[in-house]
C-alpha cells in the first residue's frame, strides 16, 4: 500500500520547472509571429511587382490608326507598302482573334510595321526581304510554322520569329517573309514562343487566302506584262500598281499595250516615258498643280505630290514630251475619279 510519501516521490518525478513551460509557450507565440512577417512579407511583395497596363494615349504619336483597306490574296501580300502592309496584317484577323492569342484586350496601330501592345506584351508583325541570320534574341533555329519555313530566336525578354511565305530567290525585292516579333512589357516576362507561332499561323491564314502568285522578277526588276481593270492605285500590291500605270500610259500615249514595260517596283514605261509610283518621296517643291494637286515640274520631270504630306507619296513622269498634259490624263484614274 502506498504511503503518502510514495506520492510525493512520483509527484517530484513529473513535476518541470515553471521556466520549461514558460519557454514553450514562448516559442510558440514566436514561430506563430514568424510565420505572420513571413506572410505578410510575401503579400506585400507580391503588390509591389509593377503590373503592366495599357497605353494611355492609343494610336502612339508615331503610329497610325486602322482604316479600311482591301485585303490581299494569293502571294501579295508579299507585295505592299510598308504601310499598307502594316495595315493588312493588323487586319488579317479579327480583334478577338489578336487577344485569344495574346491573352488579353489587345491594341493595335499601323505605321512600318503592325503594332500591337497588351498590358504585358509588346506585338509587331510585319513583311520583310529575307530570313534573318540573327536576331536581338541571337541566332535563330530552324521551324515550322503553318507547313513552311521559318526560323525563331526566344530569349528572356521575348521571341523573333520569321516565316517563309514565298519562295524568295525569283522574288528578289518582294518581302515574303513574315516576321512577327513578342516581347515582354513587364518585369516578369511571359510566355512569348507559343503565341509568336499561333500569331503567325493564324496571320499566314489571313493574309493569304486562295489566289495569284507573284510574278518572278528579272534582274533589272522586270515584270511579264499582264492586263488589269483600270482602278486607283491605293493600296494595291506593287506589280498591280505597275499594272495599272501601264494600262493608263498606253491609253493617254495611244500606244498598243504589249509596248508597255512594267518593273515590279510600282514602275512603267511606254514609248520612252516613265511613270513611277513612291510611297516615300523626296520633298515635292510644287511649282504647279495637275489634277488638283501640288505638282514639281523641273529637270524634264513632273512630280505629283499625292497626299498632303510633301514627302509623302508622289507619281512621277519622266520622258519625252508634253510631261504635264500627260499627267493631267494618268493621274485622275489612278486616284479612282
Amino acid at each position: 500500500m502506498a504511503t503518502p510519501n510514495d506520492y510525493r516521490r512520483i509527484t517530484r518525478k513529473t513535476d518541470r520547472p515553471m521556466w520549461i513551460w514558460a519557454g514553450c509557450a514562448l516559442t510558440s507565440v514566436l514561430l506563430l509571429f514568424g510565420v505572420g512577417i513571413f506572410v505578410a512579407i510575401t503579400v506585400l511583395n507580391k503588390d509591389d511587382e509593377p503590373q503592366g497596363k495599357l497605353p494611355d494615349v492609343w494610336p502612339s504619336k508615331t503610329g497610325e490608326a486602322l482604316r479600311p483597306v482591301p485585303m490581299p490574296t494569293g502571294e501579295m501580300v508579299a507585295a505592299l507598302t510598308d504601310d499598307t502592309g502594316a495595315q493588312v496584317l493588323c487586319q488579317a484577323i479579327p480583334e478577338q482573334r489578336w487577344e485569344e492569342i495574346l491573352g488579353g484586350r489587345t491594341l493595335r496601330e499601323a505605321g512600318g510595321s503592325c503594332h500591337a501592345v497588351t498590358a504585358d506584351l509588346d506585338v509587331s508583325a510585319r513583311m520583310i526581304p529575307a530570313l534573318p541570320e540573327d536576331t536581338s534574341q541571337g541566332r535563330p533555329a530552324k521551324t515550322t510554322v503553318a507547313g513552311k519555313l521559318g526560323v525563331i530566336a526566344t530569349d528572356k525578354d521575348g521571341t523573333s520569329l520569321s516565316v517563309e511565305l514565298v519562295e524568295i530567290a525569283p522574288h528578289n525585292g518582294a518581302s515574303p517573309v513574315l516576321n512577327v516579333s513578342v516581347r515582354s512589357r513587364v518585369a516578369k516576362s511571359p510566355e512569348t514562343e507559343g503565341k509568336a507561332k499561333a500569331l503567325a499561323e493564324a496571320l499566314i491564314a489571313g493574309a493569304t487566302p486562295p489566289g495569284p502568285k507573284l510574278p518572278k522578277i528579272g534582274d533589272d526588276g522586270e515584270i511579264p506584262l499582264q492586263t488589269v481593270e483600270p482602278g486607283p492605285i491605293k493600296d494595291k500590291p506593287l506589280p498591280v500598281i505597275s499594272w495599272l500605270l501601264c494600262g493608263e500610259l498606253g491609253r493617254a500615249l495611244g500606244v498598243p499595250a504589249d509596248k508597255a514595260k512594267p518593273v515590279f517596283f510600282a514602275a512603267c514605261e511606254v514609248n520612252g516615258v516613265t511613270a513611277d509610283y513612291s510611297e516615300r518621296s523626296s520633298v515635292v517643291h510644287p511649282t504647279t498643280s495637275i489634277a488638283g494637286l501640288p505638282a514639281q515640274v523641273a529637270d524634264g520631270s513632273v512630280v505629283v505630290q499625292l497626299t498632303g504630306d510633301p514627302d509623302g507619296q508622289t507619281l512621277k513622269f519622266k520622258g519625252t514630251g508634253d510631261l504635264q498634259n500627260l499627267a493631267e490624263k494618268v493621274v485622275p484614274p489612278l486616284l479612282g475619279r
